[in-house]
């Protein structure tokens, strides 16, 4: 089957599909439900239906599911469990361009529900696209995440030095994503190696712990309109 013979014609306008009694309504998606589509998944109460092909020539895992299935219709979808409506959209953007010659740009977030989809079920292709955008535009911090979680080793050793040798601490938010372990190392390696480049005399630290900590005003902490522009810059480094 030639790739051109399985490209969509318009969507059916988004209408209410009745579901078996003790099931909830699902809604068809306004553009990815096709009036030639083959097969239909159900993802948080939307159906979408789209061609078998793309899920069959690129993915074990769906060759598998669709051989199990006796055509899969509104009245017995396959339910894609654990997946957002918002991440099976980006992943189906990518099988379905609506420009070619100028393809939507896309965040870093947008990528990362592209490559975890990809990753989950084997669409080996859009993984490495993914992958390729992701190394132009992701930040060092996520490059690290993304690259532990799968397994993408060639970003590791750029992005922790790049983390371990910035200016900056990491923020609150970057912690979050990082995780203990290597926030300790992180912090380990910008001080054995002199990273950390001191910004400030050791003198402000006893006035600035009970920002920096949010230990209350009896330990020193103030409001930040009560600081001094000096140190609501410091502080700024915390958030």
């Amino acid at each position: 089957m030639s790739v051109g013979s399985s490209r969509a014609v318009s969507p059916i306008d988004s209408t209410e599909i009745e579901q078996p009694a003790g099931q909830a309504k699902a809604t068809r998606h306004s553009q990815y439900y096709f009036k030639d589509g083959n097969v239909v998944f159900l993802i948080e109460e939307v159906l979408y239906n789209v061609h078998r092909y793309f899920f069959d020539r690129d993915s074990a895992h769906f060759r598998s599911v669709l051989k199990s299935v006796q055509g899969a219709d509104e009245e017995s979808p396959i339910v894609l469990p654990d997946v957002s409506c918002s991440d099976f959209d980006e992943f189906l953007a990518i099988l379905y361009p609506t420009n070619f010659r100028h393809p939507t740009t896309k965040t870093t977030v947008q990528w990362t529900s592209i490559l975890h989809l990809a990753a989950k079920w084997g669409f080996e292709s859009i993984q490495l696209l993914a992958i390729d955008k992701l190394t132009a535009t992701a930040i060092p911090v996520d490059k690290i995440v993304l690259g532990r979680r799968y397994g993408i080793s060639d970003w590791l050793p750029g992005a922790y030095e790049a983390v371990c040798t910035r200016a900056d601490p990491l923020t609150v938010e970057e912690g979050k994503k990082l995780g203990v372990q290597d926030i300790v190392k992180i912090s380990a390696a910008r001080q054995v190696y002199g990273c950390a480049k001191a910004r400030y005399e050791t003198k402000h630290l006893s006035g600035d712990l009970g920002n920096i900590f949010k230990l209350g005003k009896v330990f020193g902490e103030l409001s930040v309109g009560s600081m001094d522009a000096e140190k609501q810059k410091r502080m700024s480094l915390f958030q």
